[in-house]
């Protein structure tokens, strides 16, 4: 059964505006929820645009330029991310690019949009993944992006820490979302197997024998943007239920 995050757990965080990407995936609207709840005030950014969401391509630095125009900001949550499933030398050129555009160039964008607006006190988080510990086979176009987006955060952090922002990643392993029934839709299809149970056997094969809710990455991302983690800095969070890569 999974968790659901009780309200905003008590942290306060009214007054603060917080950019929130991929705002109508499960994880992003996970976010926003219990960031409002929270008391902050949340724009939200995603390629489909929707209510209370604003249409933002966030591999394209005009786009999430003009979508941001005259906006400040307190905090920055990167939600968005895509997926690749398959060998490197069967996956197109193009969905290798997309899927680097998507999950580590636009935290290149989103970093250096939200570190000219943020101040003292300010975060970024965001969203890794459990894949940027090791390589897996049918995993490495995503692996690599999610490696990347580690090593970033860790100079992210040292370069804007003097400045009091402190900058983190949250990681999780199987969520139960869409994009992960669609990553075991695709794994099936390479195997010739069920995708029902793909995801079952994901979930079976985890400590908790489960995968983790939308809520449990979200109530990680209010964590680290609240007083409570003020000294945490160039973190890469495992939120994987104990499943370590090794």
């Amino acid at each position: 059964m999974h968790a659901r995050l009780p309200a905003h757990a008590g942290i306060d965080l009214s007054g603060r505006t917080v950019l929130v990407t991929g705002a109508a995936g499960a994880i992003g609207t996970a976010v926003s929820r219990v960031f409002a709840a929270a008391g902050a005030h949340v724009i939200g950014l995603d390629v489909r645009a929707g209510d209370g969401v604003i249409g933002c391509d966030v591999t394209d630095e005009v786009s999430v330029g003009q979508a941001l125009a005259g906006t400040e900001m307190t905090d920055l949550v990167h939600c968005a991310g895509v997926l690749s499933v398959g060998e490197v030398l069967a996956t197109p050129v193009g969905e290798i690019r997309q899927v680097l555009d998507v999950n580590l160039m636009s935290c290149f964008i989103l970093a250096q949009v939200a570190g000219g607006r943020l101040g003292a006190g300010g975060t970024m988080t965001f969203l890794g993944s459990q894949a940027w510990a090791r390589g897996a086979p049918g995993w490495a176009v995503y692996c690599a992006a999610k490696a990347g987006v580690t090593r970033l955060v860790e100079a992210l952090a040292q370069e804007l820490g003097p400045a009091g922002i402190r900058v983190n990643a949250v990681c999780p392993g199987s969520v139960d979302s869409p994009m992960m029934h669609r990553a075991a839709d695709l794994i099936a299809a390479r195997a010739g197997a069920d995708p029902a149970g793909v995801s079952q056997r994901y979930a079976r094969e985890n400590p908790l024998q489960r995968m983790a809710s939308p809520d449990e990455i979200a109530g990680v991302c209010l964590f680290l943007c609240s007083p409570l983690a003020s000294y945490i800095n160039g973190a890469s969070i495992m939120v994987d239920g104990g499943d370590r890569p090794g």
